[in-house]
């Protein structure tokens, strides 16, 4: 399997100039190719449904050509979902820490 780096995801209280609302996650975004250094901003709802090491912990982020290779043995916290078209998510979890795997079809 090959991991090609994608963003940093960062859990923040603070408010950012935000790019989106993702709406099942109850999650507030930056975009993270438009930041020089890949950081994706997050500011989750108090009601987020996403596991709390998501919602608390930094995360790294993974391209991915097949997300079910990918987390084939391992311990998926955030189910696979597709937050925009040609575009699937899943997170896991990996030592303690929150990972995204992301799929992307063109």
């Amino acid at each position: 399997m090959d991991y090609e780096f994608s963003h940093i995801g960062i859990p923040t209280q603070e408010d950012k100039n935000w790019d989106g609302y993702f709406e099942p996650g109850k999650v507030n975004y930056t975009e993270f190719d438009k930041d020089e250094y890949k950081v994706e901003w997050v500011k989750f709802d108090v009601d987020s449904p996403w596991h709390k090491l998501v919602t608390t912990m930094p995360h790294l982020a993974y391209k991915v050509d097949n997300i079910e290779e990918a987390i084939k043995g391992k311990n998926v916290i955030v189910e696979p979902f597709s937050p925009g078209e040609g575009v699937r998510v899943v997170f896991i979890e990996h030592n303690g820490s929150p990972i995204e795997f992301m799929e992307i079809k063109n």
